[in-house]
Order: C-alpha cells, then structure tokens, then sequence
C-alpha cells in the first residue's frame, strides 16, 4: 500500500493564527536590574548603626527617585530605540503591566522602613503610577512608526517632563512678579512630586497633592482613549501580537 500525499485543494482556505502575547523578558531583566542597583546605590546592604525610620527615609526617598527616571526616561528610551513595534498599543500595555506589577512589589514594603501612612504610601504609589502612564501613551504612539520624529519627539517629552521641574527648581525659578499658580506649575513632576510626598511622615497628603496626581492620571487616560480611538477610526483594531522581547 503506497501513502501519497495529499494535494492541496485550490479551494482551501488558510487560517493565519497569530502567536500568543510573549512576556517581555528582557524588559522584566533590565528593570530588575535597575531597581537592585537603585537599592545599592541609595541605601546599600549595610544596616545603618542606628536603624530607624529616619536612617533609612532619604536613601528610599532617592531609590524612588531613580526607580521614576527608570520608569519616565529609561524605559521609553529602550522601546524608541528599537524596530517598529507591529502592535504598539498592545506591546506598551503589556509593559506597563509588567513595570507597574514591579512598581507595587518594591514600594508597600517600604512601609516597614519608613514613617509613612498607608495614605502616603498610596500617593506615592498614585504618582509612580500616573506619570508611567502618561510616558506609555507616548512610547505608544511613537513605537508604532520607523520615523525619527515621533520618536525624538516622544523621548524628549519624556524627559522634559521628568527633568524640567527640578531643574527650574535647582536654578531658583520662583517668579515672584509671577502668580502663584505659576511656580507651582514650573516645580510639577514626578521627581518633585516623590520628594515632596515622601516628606510627609505619618501625616496624609493634602487634597492639592490628590489634584495633582489626578490631573497627571487624567491626562494619561486622556492620552490613551486618543490613541485607541484613532486607532479603531483608521480600521486597525488593537489586537494580542507578536511581542519584541528586549
């Protein structure tokens, strides 16, 4: 008995099957590493002599820092720089569920070592959260195209938005022939925000800091029903696609 092979009919149809959503690895590598160098850097693996809240309060308060410059400025840098991502919207999300997930497993344990109120803490948390988001929607809709200009244009959103504050802060920017409202809006960011959050101790952040963080997560939102929007309006539906690990 001879088995043949059997011949394709011209008929057939061929279902193309897209592969599953792969977790970015490297992504999960690189941040790793950034925070256990963040730690060794702002705290060390030293106790202090004197182990207390108020030893260990400004080296967290710095890793917090370099863990937002990680997340505003290190992360789309990696995405911008590398090939056209094939779903964007998808691959951003993906790695921001991957970040932020990190973001909550170093930051509530900081409670054991630091003054903070869980309120403060939240807040905190809010505001890593908010700013992460506002930068994934510009690695979302830079990574999506082979041009140079939206991508120059995206990271250097990113870091004006992260740096400008604490520079115009270093510089002594206060404006006093400006309003009121203007030099607080010169000093608004996440570096500034973390530092002037994490000084609070036991105490509840004011309701000026929650409108602060909600209008950074409004504009994140904002930025992002944008993006799915135009998407869908020009017929490509955001769908699970191929990951680029890093």
């Amino acid at each position: 008995m001879i088995f043949r092979p059997e011949r394709a009919s011209p008929y057939t149809v061929h279902v193309h099957e897209e592969p599953p959503l792969v977790l970015p690895r490297g992504l999960i590598f690189l941040a790793s590493i950034w925070l256990v160098v963040s730690w060794a850097v702002a705290i060390g693996f030293r106790t202090p002599v004197e182990a207390s809240s108020a030893s260990y309060t400004p080296g967290v308060r710095l890793m917090l820092i370099s863990a937002a410059i990680g997340l505003i400025i290190g992360w789309p840098l990696l995405r911008v720089s590398q090939t056209r991502a094939e779903y964007p919207l998808t691959q951003t999300l993906l790695d921001l569920i991957v970040l932020l997930a990190l973001v909550q497993v170093v930051i509530w344990p900081l409670r054991l070592v630091t003054p903070w109120s869980p309120a403060r803490t939240a807040a905190l948390d809010a505001t890593l959260v908010a700013w992460t988001i506002l930068a994934g929607a510009l690695v979302a809709s830079a990574t999506g195209s082979e041009r140079t200009g939206p991508r120059n244009i995206a990271i250097i959103a990113c870091v004006t938005m992260c740096l400008v504050g604490p520079v115009l802060a270093l510089i002594g920017v206060r404006g006093s022939a400006m309003s009121g409202l203007t030099p607080r809006l010169l000093q608004v960011g996440p570096l500034l925000e973390i530092f002037t959050l994490s000084h609070g101790g036991r105490t509840a952040p004011t309701g000026g800091q929650w409108m602060w963080i909600s209008m950074v997560a409004l504009a994140g939102a904002t930025a992002w029903t944008g993006l799915i929007t135009i998407t869908i309006m020009r017929g490509r539906t955001p769908r699970v696609g191929p990951e680029q690990p890093t």
